[in-house]
């Protein structure tokens, strides 16, 4: 019995870890994700969050609303903008990831995210008190969890913004221009609305605590996070060319083929390798090779659109990723790389030129999405070596058999 247990103990925990993996492997690394990944990301927390409110509520209510404290004829007009605010928010998520996908990344999905969602919760804030210890600390957290994930501007923007309206809502309530807390009982027994002095006072305490603390996590997640990218762009590129190196290639292209074979999308690949690459290391020294290879890279990279991946392979060779991309595309951007390389000229010290060319295997997973990427690799190389022995500087498209 207990080897049972033992055992399915052991299968449940494999399970978790493959789980996780191929999740990891999927969604990546949250710090590189897209602007527009993170908006929807952000609209999906506060759509939680809301709809988290409307059911407690109505748990509330269902206990009678007769409690001492909450307030039921006021909670119960609250539920439908609950519910409202997690229908808005689940709305943004959409929007935002349809436009990212329609018309590219931008910073200002992070503003506007960031912004939607210290008002909607400012909304709620207003609901259970400004001061109270709850607000106070989602003031402070929020804003530190921000600066890890999120653009930094966007995130101060939406702080200040957040914290402009908490004390209009604060000073609104002492000055007695509407109710503080209102979904609380109001009373002697129950919750008292603070003076506006009282409002002051509080604000004064608080502000330099507060504004301590934001700053210097502001200064050290910074310093964090531009360390951490440092650290990640030695880690992923290749020293020469700056395009990404073999290893960090061949991981993006793991994780497109695994999201193809998932959700559809097909996916091309093309390989390059410089034409005559050795003559030019051995005729005119490895500097001119380096060269060669730099404007190579730019070449390539200038020939690409913003969501194709290209890396350096190994030696001359370059490994191009190209999502969501048909037969007939990945033909059309093969071509412009191809037309873009021979158009490339480098110009050494003596004022001798180089003309470059490239030969470009192709392969594309269209109707074989479950292709191993091994075998993507293969086919492509394959292609590539067919296309420099019929005479370089062409595309050779490797056909399913």
């Amino acid at each position: 019995m207990n080897q049972d247990i033992f055992g399915a103990l052991v299968t449940v925990r494999l399970w978790l870890r493959n789980f996780v993996s191929r999740a990891n492997g999927y969604l990546g690394n949250p710090l590189e994700w897209q602007s527009s990944s993170k908006a929807v990301l952000l609209g999906a927390i506060t759509a939680i969050i809301y709809l988290h409110y409307a059911l407690l509520a109505e748990f509330l209510l269902r206990q009678g609303g007769d409690s001492q404290f909450i307030d039921p004829a006021y909670l119960v007009t609250q539920v439908g903008w609950f519910y409202g605010f997690a229908l808005a928010s689940l709305v943004l998520s959409l929007l935002w990831f349809a436009a990212g996908r329609l018309w590219g990344d931008s910073a200002w999905f992070e503003y506007l995210a960031a912004l939607y969602f210290s008002l909607s919760l400012s909304y709620f804030s207003y609901q259970i008190g400004t001061l109270s210890l709850p607000v106070g600390a989602v003031m402070v957290g929020a804003p530190v969890v921000g600066f890890i994930f999120f653009n930094r501007r966007a995130v101060m923007l939406a702080l200040s913004v957040a914290m402009l309206v908490q004390l209009v809502l604060s000073f609104g309530a002492g000055w007695g221009w509407w109710p503080y807390a209102p979904v609380f009982q109001q009373g002697p027994q129950q919750l008292v609305a603070p003076s506006a002095y009282t409002v002051f006072h509080l604000y004064l305490y608080t502000f330099p605590h507060m504004g301590f603390l934001i700053v210097i996590s502001y200064m050290v997640l910074s310093r964090w996070r531009e360390r951490e990218e440092k650290v990640r762009l030695l880690s992923i590129t290749d020293p020469l060319t700056g395009l990404l190196n073999r290893r960090s290639i061949l991981s993006h292209l793991e994780q497109e083929q695994e999201r193809s074979r998932l959700k559809g999308p097909v996916l091309s690949v093309l390989m390059v390798d410089l034409d005559h690459f050795k003559a030019i290391n051995d005729e005119r020294g490895h500097q001119a090779g380096d060269f060669a290879l730099i404007a190579a890279a730019d070449a390539l990279q200038r020939s690409l659109r913003q969501n194709d991946r290209v890396g350096r392979y190994g030696g001359e060779e370059f490994l191009i990723i190209l999502p969501g991309t048909d037969l007939a595309g990945a033909r059309t951007i093969a071509e412009r790389c191809r037309q873009h390389l021979e158009a490339t000229q480098v110009i050494l010290e003596q004022g001798e030129r180089i003309q470059l060319t490239g030969s470009f295997g192709l392969v594309c997973n269209e109707g074989h999405v479950h292709m191993a990427v091994d075998e993507i690799l293969r086919r492509v190389d394959q292609a590539m070596y067919r296309a420099k022995a019929s005479g370089r500087n062409r595309i050779v498209v490797d056909h399913h058999r």
